[in-house]
């Protein structure tokens, strides 16, 4: 298959399940949609996220977790002695191999048999890392584009915006995770991972980011120190659903039992119940300086 032929199924793979997503939650705010050019800003608001992440993440993960990361095939040779230089220079894997063998060597101890296999760097970055990362860069990119703007003038807004961010960071986190299949040919294995991609870790990001956007919407005509207080509680929340699903992919990886990977979507499909109820109440707020 040409690379021209592999990005376009990627794209579609991703993409078409994150429309899907997007044009069913639309019909809820059919009463006074959003411009659509403001919806774009918020999609490609939520590619730039992506983005973004994955740098900030790879730092942190080189920083405190493996100072050869940069040696991994794909990076420019140039980034690779940078960062070589610096992890040289400050000792840096000295300092991390002796801090995760005391961290493994704890764990080893566990009486539960998954955490004495689990792999700690890994799990450090998609359980702890990944999701603080992911959840702040999705919120600050759509603030920034579009919450303050006048396009925000209604309490459902927040959640539309962030839901839209959500389904375009998503739609490209799945575009790259099919490339490697369909870049060997193995389109079968393609078109189940694509599914297994829409079916989990994109209604994670939808869930994570609607129910941060939904309190933001309760908050909507409160006093500036309620919207912080009711922006701050939805953000550790989306965080912590965000790591549980993690946590739970974690555990299907390492010990090769998928029913932990359903557990982690039915949840997550259980959470979606949960926001179109929430999502009809936060419809139903109102300015109390109008009544």
């Amino acid at each position: 298959m040409s690379e021209t032929n592999i990005l376009i199924f990627s794209l579609l793979g991703g993409i078409i399940p994150a429309f899907f997503w997007l044009w069913f939650w639309l019909k809820e705010d059919r009463l006074k949609p959003e411009p659509k050019l403001s919806l774009l800003s918020a999609f490609i608001s939520g590619i730039m996220a992506l983005f973004l992440a994955l740098f900030f993440e790879l730092i942190i993960y080189y920083l405190l977790a493996d100072a050869n990361i940069f040696h991994l095939k794909g990076f420019p040779e140039v980034l690779q002695n940078v960062f070589q230089n610096l992890s040289v220079k400050y000792n840096l894997s000295a300092w991390q191999n002796s801090f995760w063998q005391e961290v493994q060597d704890f764990f080893s101890n566990s009486p539960v048999s998954f955490i004495q296999d689990l792999n700690l760097k890994k799990g450090f970055l998609v359980i702890i890392v990944a999701p603080f990362i992911e959840e702040l860069f999705k919120l600050l990119l759509v603030y920034n584009i579009c919450l303050r703007r006048k396009v925000n003038d209604e309490p459902v807004d927040p959640a539309i915006y962030l839901l839209t961010a959500a389904l375009g960071f998503a739609a490209i986190e799945t575009t790259m995770f099919l490339v490697e299949p369909l870049n060997k040919g193995y389109l079968l294995d393609s078109f189940v991972a694509g599914n297994f991609r829409s079916i989990g870790p994109m209604l994670i990001h939808l869930v994570s980011s609607t129910l941060l956007g939904i309190f933001i919407g309760l908050a909507f005509y409160k006093s500036k120190i309620k919207k912080f207080f009711y922006l701050t509680f939805g953000f550790i929340l989306a965080v912590f659903l965000h790591a549980i699903f993690n946590f739970f992919i974690i555990l299907n990886d390492t010990t090769h039992q998928t029913v932990f990977f359903w557990v982690a979507c039915f949840g997550t499909w259980f959470m979606i119940i949960v926001l179109l109820l929430a999502f009809s109440k936060v419809k139903k707020v109102t300015n109390l300086s109008d009544k």
